[in-house]
């Protein structure tokens, strides 16, 4: 596999132009007299142009701060060496090598700092040259010139970094701003499906705790209508007409359940639909008293309905494993809590928990409620059911009415 290795920088490029225009200039010169201080007029250019070309090319604009400061440094020293040897001719020129790579490998600032040190020591030499450049007009207009031009390539420098650091910036966010936008859309897809898995839960329990609790009842009255459809035709027949209501209306609570799927839900009334339910399980072999206190506009359509789940499925159980001969539902509606009890003087609570008691602890957990299943005060079950009045479902609450 290929090692990827950046391309030339722009601070190379300007190092390259202006090293071989003094390199050409220092060769030119070389023609008419080779002495070994024209030599190192020739190979000290080469040497800035071949340090400049490694370095861009193993780290681009980004060289390690040390390197970067000791390669600024050789240059400098390189550069001084030529001074020395050549006056100002070539050396002015390879002044304006120092600020590009300055600004690009250690920022703006570091590219100010060199280009000062740059026009003080062009200054000092310019001084010991010329020792009148201060009132020879035309001294004092080429050192302003240096002076202009030094100011002008640095500008320019930080101008450049600063419009490529800009653009790399857009870059990144719009690279950001791609990977954000495809989580964005695989979250939106898990949220979707969640939400579908959430809806399939959520009608399962709808179906099974309505359908649970009327067919315990229709078993009821069933097997009521057996025993006797010989002794007392009458009852027999009453009975399998309140199997065949009830029937009606467990299959009426299955498309009401599906239909809530694919329209807006109504407002659930607590009370009445308890009382409803209370009248429907008076055929039951059980006494069954309910009371219910306090003000149900004060919570949410689902926590409603949690506790309506809760108190049908606390029946369905005394129907099934308590064998009581009375039931009591006390429903408490209070401004923090609401709280649910179902009492039975049965055999005491079922060992382990069966389907029907694990959705109503779902419906709880998405309301923040909780159940407790205990042994009732002078035996028999107890199942409490409770759950706060926080201010996001006191929102919903408001929502709903």
């Amino acid at each position: 596999m290929q090692t990827h290795r950046p391309s030339l920088p722009a601070s190379t490029w300007m190092t390259v132009l202006v090293g071989i225009s003094c390199l050409l200039m220092a060769i030119s010169r070389s023609f008419s007299s080779l002495t070994w201080a024209t030599v190192v007029l020739v190979v000290a250019p080469a040497g800035l142009l071949i340090l400049q070309i490694l370095i861009g090319r193993q780290y681009g604009d980004r060289p390690p701060a040390a390197l970067a400061a000791g390669a600024i440094a050789a240059q400098l020293g390189m550069i001084e060496l030529i001074s020395q040897l050549d006056g100002q001719s070539i050396a002015s020129l390879l002044y304006f090598v120092l600020p590009f790579p300055a600004v690009f490998w250690l920022g703006a600032r570091a590219g100010l700092i060199v280009s000062a040190v740059v026009l003080s020591l062009f200054t000092v030499r310019f001084a010991a040259a010329k020792p009148l450049w201060r009132t020879d007009s035309d001294v004092l207009h080429s050192y302003m010139l240096f002076a202009i031009a030094l100011v002008l390539v640095t500008t320019t420098a930080v101008l450049v970094r600063r419009e490529r650091t800009s653009r790399e910036q857009a870059e990144r966010l719009l690279r950001d701003l791609s990977a954000s936008h495809r989580q964005l859309v695989e979250s939106q897809g898990r949220v979707a499906e969640l939400a579908t898995i959430e809806e399939r839960n959520r009608l399962a329990r709808d179906i099974h705790d309505s359908l649970g609790h009327y067919l315990t009842v229709v078993s009821v009255q069933l097997e009521k209508a057996q025993v006797l459809v010989a002794e007392d035709p009458a009852a027999a027949s009453a009975a399998v007409a309140n199997a065949k209501r009830l029937a009606d209306q467990a299959l009426s609570d299955v498309r009401e359940s599906v239909g809530a799927l694919r329209r807006d839900e109504a407002p659930f009334l607590l009370e009445p639909t308890l009382r409803s339910m209370v009248e429907d399980l008076r055929v039951l072999p059980f006494d069954l008293s309910l009371q219910v206190t306090g003000d149900e506009q004060h919570y949410s359509r689902q926590q409603l309905l949690a506790l309506y789940r809760a108190v049908q499925e606390g029946l369905t159980n005394v129907q099934r494993h308590a064998r009581a001969s009375r039931a009591r539902v006390v429903v408490e509606l209070t401004e923090a809590t609401a709280s649910v009890t179902v009492d039975d003087d049965g055999i005491g609570p079922p060992a382990g928990a069966g389907d029907g008691l694990r959705g109503v602890r779902e419906r709880l957990e998405l309301v923040s409620g909780r159940l407790v299943l205990t042994n009732a005060p002078g035996g028999g079950t107890r199942m409490a059911v409770t759950i706060p009045r926080t201010r996001v479902w006191k929102a919903l609450a408001d929502g709903d009415q």
